[in-house]
């Protein structure tokens, strides 16, 4: 069934939650026959019954077909078909933040999967969205929404043409800019007060934040590490620890 542009996302939590909050981006759902006619007490067949209630085009597919579909990953026999994705832009990501917002903002993140690993820390750390370049950086693909596991088509993915403008625009909207990286003025990302509206800024691969999107930030944080022979931290995992921090101090003031 794949065309170029068509994205795949698998699984029984974020198929039956991609039905539930975006149906018209599904356009079809293949299924293991064995478990789609059973109880609506199975997950599979309460997915089936969504999907047809939604108006979404339902086609059995055997278990090779499905782990084709997958790459072999762990599908609970459901996989959902998507067309082309649709980015987001920052005045509407801003609109729809509910509380103080927390925005990740990545300069020149070239690795899907480590995009993709980024946005599902977004969204299961509360998150409201994510800032990409146009330019440089990984756009949402196939493979960065399997490796999202399916939270690139429930999280606000903002794609903007020049990441010190949008950032600039962030300020006008009284969000702090805080760039998770080493430098002199520096400190723990503990120190951050998380409870503050944020957009975490994190740097590409090996190379970083660029020292002009680093001026545009009012903080700089770094994560504290135990060790450091074997370098700094990936940056998927930098995204998710500080995500983390700015979450549990959230949390902490209820």
């Amino acid at each position: 069934m794949s065309a170029p542009g068509e994205r795949v996302i698998f699984g029984a939590g974020p198929v039956r939650e991609l039905i539930a909050r975006k149906p018209k981006a599904v356009k079809a759902v293949w299924c293991d026959p064995r478990r789609a006619d059973r109880s609506t007490s199975d997950a599979v067949a309460g997915i089936v019954g969504a999907a047809r209630a939604a108006g979404i085009r339902v086609e059995d597919r055997d278990r090779p077909q499905l782990d084709k579909a997958s790459d072999g990953a762990l599908h609970q026999g459901v996989v959902a078909w998507l067309g082309a994705f649709e980015y987001s832009d920052l005045d509407t990501m801003l609109g729809a933040a509910t509380g103080k917002p927390l925005l990740v903002a990545l300069d020149g993140v070239e690795d899907p999967r480590n995009l993709g690993a980024i946005i599902r820390s977004a969204y299961l750390l509360g998150a409201h969205g994510v800032l990409i370049p146009e330019h440089r950086a990984a756009g949402v693909s196939p493979l960065v929404a399997k490796t999202s596991a399916g939270a690139s088509e429930l999280l606000p993915i903002a794609q903007v043409g020049n990441l010190t403008r949008a950032l600039e625009e962030l300020r006008e909207q009284n969000l702090w800019r805080v760039a998770i990286h080493a430098s002199s003025q520096a400190q723990p990302i503990g120190s951050i007060d998380g409870t503050l509206p944020l957009c975490l800024v994190l740097g590409a691969e090996g190379s970083g934040i660029r020292p002009l999107v680093a001026k545009h930030c009012d903080f700089h944080a770094v994560i504290p590490m135990a060790r450091a022979e074997v370098g700094s931290f990936n940056v998927s995992v930098a995204a998710s620890l500080a995500l983390y921090e700015i979450s549990r101090q959230r949390e902490q003031v209820g």
